[in-house]
């Protein structure tokens, strides 16, 4: 039982790891664009991008992360 239920834990981790990490590379290139775009110095932008990245990757990772354990763990036959 513990040894499925940390099967389990594991996939929900490497789901959440994998979203957040797309999450923050798609968020990271948004923000690149338009702050360039909009004519912002390349040390603001960096500043803009590492922020608004950090904060979209952390924010999935922990969403994805709990509400898939959840689920699985809902599938996890009762012993």
């Amino acid at each position: 039982m513990d040894d499925e239920k940390h099967t389990l834990d594991q996939r929900a981790y490497q789901t959440a790891r994998t979203s957040g990490l797309l999450a923050g590379a798609i968020t990271a290139f948004i923000a690149f664009c338009a702050f360039q775009i909009f004519g912002f110095t390349i040390a603001e932008t960096a500043t803009w991008m590492f922020a608004l990245a950090l904060m979209a990757a952390s924010g999935t990772f922990a969403a994805v992360y709990f509400v898939g354990r959840s689920a699985l763990r809902k599938q996890m036959p009762a012993a």
